[in-house]
C-alpha cells in the first residue's frame, strides 16, 4: 500500500473553500446509524500496550494493535471459531506477529501473512522453544561483525532487535538511545526471559501478499483479524528499515516487498461479483478530482490505488475463508491535504459487494485532534474504526 505526505493548514483551507463533498456526505448519511462510539477500544487500536507482555513485547512497533484487541475478538468470535476447529485465524497484514503471537499463547490455530520478510522471520522466532547459549562475543564491535558471529536463528533475531531498538518508531535514529552492547544484552535477556516459557503452540507467519493470498487454499480460514496500512503519513518500510538492514546480512539479498498482479477468480464468491468491483467508489472519486483539482496529482494516484488494492484484499481474503466468518478489519481514515477520506465507510460498502455482510462499525477514536467543517453535515474528523464483517 501507499502512503500519505504530511497535511499543512494552508492546503486544509484550500480544501475547504469550494471543495465538492456531496458523495461523501451522502456516504456519511448513510451510514450514520451504523456508526457506534467505542472509546473503550482506543487503548486496544495502537500497539502502545503490546509493550507490556511477552512476546509482543520484542519489536517495536506501535502501528499494530493490542494483544487484548485479539483477545476480545476471540471472546466476541469464539463460538464461531470453535464451530471450525480446522480452520486458522488469519491475519494477512501481520506486521509484528499480534494474531499470530496472542493465538499461540491461545492455543488457537492461527496463520500470519506480511509482505515483508523480516518480519515474517521475527514473528516465527517467537514460537523458538529454547534460547541456545550466545556464542562468545565482543559487544565493542559493529552489528555488522557480530552478526558474522551468529549461528543460530534466535541469536540473529536478538541482533535484528537490538539494532532496531536505536531507532524510533518512527524508523528514525534516536540519538539519546543506549549502546548497542547494552541494546544486545538487554535483548536477549528479555527473550531468554520470554522463552524459559514457551508458547503452547508454535507461530506460523510467511511471506505472501494479502491482495493475492497465493499460499493459501480456497475455503481455508475459519476467521480474519487484521489492520491493513492506514492511508496516512506513515511509511512503513521506512519504519521497518532497521530490521530490514541486519536481516539482509545474512538472508536473501533480491528479497523484497511482494507485489502481486494476480487475483485469484474462480473461487465462486469471487467469480459472481462481476466487472462492476472495478470501479472506483464514488467518494473515493470525489476526493480524488478535489485533490487534482488543487494540483496534487499524486496524492490523487495513492488514494486511488489504496482503494483498488483494499478492494483486491477483499476478494482475495473472501476466496479464502468459508462462509459465515467473522472478520475484524482496523481501519484509519485521512485528511490528506484538508481532504476528508471516510476509508471506513467506503470500505465498509467495497465489502458489501465483494461478499460480505456489514454486522457494525465501531468507531474507537478520532485519529486527529481537530474536527472540521464538512459540507453540511457539520464537523468531522478522520476516524479509526473496527469493521466487523461475516462472509456471505
Amino acid at each position: 500500500m501507499a502512503h500519505m505526505g504530511r497535511r499543512g493548514d494552508k492546503a486544509a483551507s484550500y480544501a475547504s473553500a469550494g471543495e465538492t463533498t456531496g458523495m461523501r456526505e451522502a456516504l456519511e448519511r448513510r451510514w450514520y446509524d451504523r456508526l457506534t462510539s467505542m472509546p473503550h477500544l482506543a487503548t486496544l487500536v495502537t500497539g502502545e500496550l503490546a509493550q507490556r507482555e511477552p512476546f509482543h513485547r520484542w519489536m517495536h512497533y506501535k502501528q499494530g494493535f493490542s494483544p487484548g484487541l485479539v483477545r476480545l475478538f476471540l471472546k466476541e468470535v469464539g463460538t464461531t471459531i470453535s464451530q471450525h476447529v480446522q480452520y486458522q485465524v488469519l491475519d494477512p497484514f501481520s506486521g509484528s506477529g499480534t494474531t499470530a503471537i496472542e493465538c499461540a499463547r491461545r492455543k488457537v490455530n492461527a496463520i500470519g501473512i506480511d509482505a515483508l520478510p523480516w518480519l515474517t522471520f521475527l514473528t516465527r522466532m517467537t514460537g523458538q522453544r529454547t534460547f541456545p547459549p550466545m556464542p562468545q562475543l565482543d559487544l565493542s564491535l559493529s552489528w555488522a561483525s557480530l552478526a558474522d558471529m551468529l549461528k543460530e536463528d534466535i541469536h540473529r533475531a536478538t541482533l535484528m532487535l537490538a539494532v532496531a531498538r536505536q531507532y524510533t518508531t518512527a524508523g528514525k535514529l534516536n540519538k539519546g538511545a543506549a549502546p548497542l552492547a547494552n541494546l544486545f544484552e538487554q535483548t536477549a535477556a528479555m527473550m531468554q526471559e520470554d522463552l524459559s516459557s514457551p508458547l503452547p503452540m508454535q507461530t506460523s507467519c510467511h511471506v505472501d501478499d494479502a491482495q493475492s493470498l497465493t499460499s493459501l487454499d480456497d475455503d481455508s480460514c475459519g476467521s480474519v483479524l487484521c489492520s491493513p496500512p492506514y492511508l496516512s503519513q506513515h511509511n512503513y518500510r521506512k519504519i521497518t528499515a532497521p530490521y530490514e538492514t541486519v536481516y539482509k546480512h545474512w538472508y536473501d539479498k533480491t528479497t523484497d516487498t511482494l507485489h502481486s498482479n494476480s487475483l485469484v477468480a474462480s473461487h465462486p464468491h469471487v467469480a459472481s461479483i462481476g466487472k462492476k468491483n472495478a470501479s472506483s467508489h464514488p467518494a473515493e472519486s470525489e476526493a480524488c478530482e478535489w485533490l487534482i483539482k488543487m494540483g496534487e496529482k499524486k496524492l490523487a494516484r495513492v488514494t486511488h490505488d489504496y482503494f483498488h488494492n483494499m478492494q483486491r484484499f477483499l476478494l482475495a481474503m473472501r476466496r479464502v475463508v468459508v462462509d459465515g466468518a467473522p472478520c475484524w478489519i482496523v481501519i484509519g481514515g485521512a485528511r490528506p491535504k484538508g481532504v476528508y477520506i471516510p476509508s471506513d465507510l467506503i470500505l465498509a460498502e467495497l465489502a458489501e459487494k465483494s461478499g460480505y455482510t456489514v454486522e457494525s462499525i465501531s468507531v474507537a477514536r478520532d485519529l486527529v485532534s481537530s474536527r472540521r467543517k464538512f459540507g453540511l453535515i457539520g464537523h468531522i474528523a478522520p476516524r479509526e474504526s473496527v469493521l466487523a464483517l461475516t462472509a456471505n
